[in-house]
Order: structure tokens, then C-alpha cells, then sequence
């Protein structure tokens, strides 16, 4: 059931900082940037979390 919380997780950020990043080039913007960077580095730790989990 963890893995697939953190599934999910990955997926709602690599979305979100899709359409932050979209909008950070179609508009500019440096909080969106920002709020992109913020969402790749938190599917990065889910992916490391996940990682972990099937070790286990």
C-alpha cells in the first residue's frame, strides 16, 4: 500500500511541475521556476523513498 501512496505521489508531482514548468517558458517567471524545481526535487525523493521500499 506504501508504494502505491508513493506511486501516486510521483505522479501528482511530475504533473504539477509539467504544467509549473510549461508556464515558467510560455510566460516566464521565476516562481514558477522555483515551484517546478520544488516539485522535481520532491519526486525525486519519492523515487529514492520507492527505491528504498522494494529493498526491503
Amino acid at each position: 500500500m506504501d508504494r502505491l501512496k508513493i506511486i501516486l505521489f510521483m505522479l501528482n508531482h511530475a504533473s504539477a511541475r509539467a504544467i509549473d514548468r510549461a508556464g515558467a517558458d510560455w510566460i516566464g517567471g521565476e516562481i514558477r521556476r522555483a515551484r517546478a524545481d520544488a516539485h522535481e526535487s520532491l519526486a525525486n525523493e519519492a523515487t529514492r523513498a520507492l527505491l528504498r521500499s522494494r529493498r526491503n
